[in-house]
């Protein structure tokens, strides 16, 4: 294998992306993860590896309901995250990246929000830079768990 390369999302990757998404989501957030590609306010990389599609991540300005956890005002959240093959530090590529990109662009703390329908992934997070800030609902009533780290 090659080594993994991040790299901003590209209109031609979308179609693979998607897949990537169908493995963890349906549903109302599915269905609005699609839209969500070509909104301006986040920024969206990938991970390849041999010229393949790995993973995608995406960030944006933490919404005003996610930043009663920070301490301050400049707050990114990291918005999704979804690799093709877990256990191979995709995922941990695709964080290094976007906290990378967030203290470059001046933030100060990172917030993540997992909802319960995916507790499988809370031992990741756990594992990282992120703390857990407490218990959050998102704007389409799903509970979880918001994470922040200092950047």
């Amino acid at each position: 294998m090659s080594k993994l390369a991040i790299r901003n999302l590209e209109d031609k990757d979308i179609p693979v992306v998607e897949e990537i998404f169908d493995k963890y989501w349906s549903g109302y957030f599915r269905e609005h993860l699609s839209n969500k590609l070509k909104f301006m306010d986040m920024n969206w990389i990938i991970a390849e590896q041999d010229s393949e599609v790995v993973g995608v991540a995406a960030s944006r300005k933490a919404p005003e309901q996610m930043r009663m956890y920070s301490d301050t005002d400049s707050v990114i959240e990291f918005y999704v995250a979804a690799v093709k093959y877990q256990g191979q530090g995709i995922g941990t590529a695709l964080r290094n990246e976007r906290v990378e990109q967030a203290r470059k662009a001046g933030y100060k703390e990172a917030v993540f929000f997992s909802g319960e329908t995916h507790q499988d992934s809370w031992a990741f997070h756990d594992n990282l830079d992120f703390k857990r800030a407490g218990e959050f609902t998102a704007p389409d009533g799903e509970k979880g768990i918001i994470w922040l780290m200092k950047l």
